[in-house]
């Protein structure tokens, strides 16, 4: 791989996609090769360079993606730049959180205001496209700011329906309640991609207002699949007792995807159930003392049979 301008636009591609997938570690040799890469003249390779600093919050690659999502001639490697400027936001939130001090940190706040100021900048601009502002505002979503709430809330009233599902999926990750009618009302949304971030965004606030017309999505005939497997997964996160039931029959469709949707959602329900009926700072092990009599079958359900609910055959 040292030597990729001999390698073929599927090898540069395939290599790429296993870093992006976690198959290979971004280390100091591969960070090389991906930086070389950021600069193919192919466009589809270049985009899977960026799609690799997706997980990486090493400050390092934060001039790299500017200047992908600045000057980029290939849209679809600007987008990419920008939603992954986006990451360095939800990393220094989690530093801030996490109260460490500015020595700990990885990132600084010189790094950071950079990124923020580039993204604002990108939103508010008109000479740019729709997906470059758009996907500007979903990378600020993570960001809790009162100039944030406002361009999500001008996104969605716009006219065009890619604003309004970018503005969805921001007041999802923004985690703010104040959205919740309107993430309710777009689940009935005639457009796909509208409708589907509603559902998205409703998992994430986890709405249970939203669990009637979850389940219905999720049991529908002719629901279109993508629809059907976001659907399933925000059950699990909007945690409301009448969802399980629903996942654990699931878990035995004959679907492969909808099975292992159905599963990763009925662990983060019985996760986020018990995190609100326990005290998690119990030393004694939960999922053998829980107090509810309903939490108590479902962790057997989930857990006795192993052949049975979460079998991938």
């Amino acid at each position: 791989m040292n030597r990729n301008h001999r390698m073929s636009k599927k090898d540069k591609l395939n290599w790429l996609a296993d870093i992006a997938d976690g198959l290979r570690p971004l280390d100091a040799r591969a960070s090389k090769i991906v930086l070389r890469l950021l600069d193919d003249p192919d466009a589809m390779v270049r985009a899977e360079a960026v799609s690799c600093l997706w997980h990486t919050a090493d400050p390092m690659w934060i001039e790299e993606l500017l200047s992908k999502a600045q000057r980029d001639p290939d849209l679809d490697v600007r987008t990419r730049a920008l939603s992954t400027l986006g990451h360095y936001i939800v990393d220094a939130e989690i530093e801030l959180f996490n109260d460490l001090e500015n020595e700990e940190r990885a990132l600084s706040d010189g790094d950071i205001q950079r990124v923020v100021d580039f993204l604002f900048e990108t939103a508010q601009n008109p000479l740019l496209s729709v997906d470059e502002r758009r996907y500007a505002i979903e990378a600020l979503a993570f960001l809790d700011d009162p100039e944030v709430d406002e361009m999500i809330d001008w996104a969605y009233a716009q006219s065009d329906p890619r604003y309004r599902a970018s503005a969805l999926f921001a007041m999802g990750r923004s985690g703010n309640l104040r959205w919740t009618d309107l993430v309710l009302a777009e689940l009935h949304s005639a457009n796909r991609e509208v409708q589907y971030e509603a559902v998205r965004a409703a998992g994430e606030l986890g709405l249970q207002e939203a669990t009637e017309i979850l389940i219905r999505l999720v049991r529908g005939r002719g629901v279109d699949k993508a629809l059907r497997l976001r659907a399933i997964l925000s059950l699990g996160e909007a945690g409301d007792d009448r969802a399980y039931p629903v996942l654990e029959e699931l878990c035995h469709a004959r679907d492969r995807e909808v099975r292992e949707a159905a599963r990763e959602a009925a662990e983060e329900w019985l996760m986020s159930t018990m995190a609100e009926h326990l005290d998690l700072d119990q030393e004694d092990d939960v999922f053998l003392e829980v107090e509810n009599p309903a939490l108590n079958s479902y962790v057997r359900n989930m857990w006795d049979n192993v052949l049975g609910t979460f079998s991938l055959n």
